[in-house]
């Protein structure tokens, strides 16, 4: 593929630290399901050794016509984690292996009683595979397309929910105490993954972390501080990086959980997520929190991506380009990961609407006389 790498780098540069670029960033979650229809390998082909899963992540990236680039088994702590979490407490026979989609651990067969936090073994992500594998793969990623690798943990409550299961809403109310010292032995691995993240890959530039708790139709948001939040926080001063928050959530705290994080002492960079879908609300957040960059903004991929046509999905890539792209620090991106349902050719019609719409110099957005 013919793809300008330096160029989606310097897009992305300019866009994050607040200056024009030449056109709006596209990225994308490009994940296993994605990675799979365009390479045609299973999943666990791609993980056979680190230059596979480099070459299927750049080559899917390019297709989509990404500026983008990670790997595509899903780079954050997410399935992976729980697989490591099982090998490393004798237990891998609990994952269930998908041929091209992304894998799962059944939910709560790691820590379905209350005693097993007390025996649970932290795993090593620089020997428990896939985890060497994907860390390698992501530095290739970077090395030959200029992309820094995100670090992507998970702070805390999706592992919560892998190691535990739908026990852990009993747990919130019923045993707090058992559920923070479950928090800590994630927190533990968790800096487990940053370390042999930063020894593989380098040290990066902010904490990209998927913030699943802060939704109202899951928790109240204390609860979610104090599961979540508090650890969040608590990595990103520990570390002395910004945080990049992801929620793809139906109705996420964002305010609320951007303003705690803030008094907290955390410098909140970026937000990626779909919800809400009313764009007057992403821009009243684009008033309110001018220094922050919007990745996503009311592009659900369970919308027009999967239900409309490439027309559909160009008209609502319009809408969020010409609303929110002359503010600047502004990436069109679908959220979250895509699966096999979507058409290709919607997919495509975004990399379409910002080289349509989106070029800069941009004019502002309409007033009424």
């Amino acid at each position: 593929m013919n793809h300008d790498w330096k160029a989606s780098a310097e897009r992305l540069a300019i866009t994050m630290l607040g200056g024009e670029p030449d056109r709006v960033p596209l990225t994308f979650l490009a994940s296993e399901d994605i990675a799979s229809r365009i390479s045609g390998l299973t999943v666990r082909e791609m993980l056979t050794s680190p230059e596979k899963l480099a070459a299927v992540s750049i080559e899917t990236c390019e297709v989509l016509g990404a500026d983008s680039a990670s790997v595509v088994v899903t780079p954050y702590c997410g399935p992976y984690e729980g697989l490591a979490f099982a090998k490393a407490n004798g237990m891998a026979e609990e994952f269930e292996w998908k041929d091209y989609s992304a894998p799962f651990i059944r939910e709560g067969a790691v820590c379905n009683r209350v005693p097993d936090v007390a025996q649970l073994e932290i795993p090593d992500h620089s020997r428990v595979e896939p985890w060497p594998t994907l860390l390698r793969a992501a530095a290739i990623v970077a090395e030959r397309t200029g992309i820094p690798a995100t670090f992507a943990p998970s702070l805390t409550w999706s592992s919560i929910q892998m190691l535990r299961g739908s026990q852990a809403y009993a747990d919130v109310i019923e045993n707090p105490e058992f559920l923070l010292a479950l928090c800590e032995k994630i927190y533990a691995s968790q800096w487990d993954y940053y370390q042999a993240f930063c020894s593989i890959v380098g040290k990066p530039f902010f904490v990209f972390n998927c913030q699943y708790a802060f939704n109202r139709t899951m928790l109240r948001f204390e609860d979610a501080w104090r599961f979540e939040g508090q650890f969040v926080s608590r990595f990103c001063k520990q570390v002395g990086l910004p945080l990049a928050i992801h929620n793809c959530g139906f109705d996420p705290y964002w305010n609320e959980m951007i303003e705690r994080h803030i008094a907290e002492g955390v410098d909140v960079i970026m937000v990626n997520g779909s919800h809400p879908l009313d764009l007057d609300r992403w821009v009243d957040f684009r008033e309110k929190y001018p220094q922050i960059v919007i990745m996503g903004a009311s592009i659900f991929v369970n919308g027009e991506l999967e239900n409309g046509k490439p027309g559909d999905v160009m008209e609502r890539a319009r809408e969020n380009i010409e609303r929110l792209g002359p503010f600047g620090r502004f990436v069109l991106s679908p959220v979250c990961c895509m699966p096999w349902r979507i058409p290709l050719a919607n997919v495509l019609a975004l990399r379409e609407a910002v080289d349509t719409y989106g070029r800069y110099p941009m004019q502002g957005p309409a007033t009424d006389a």
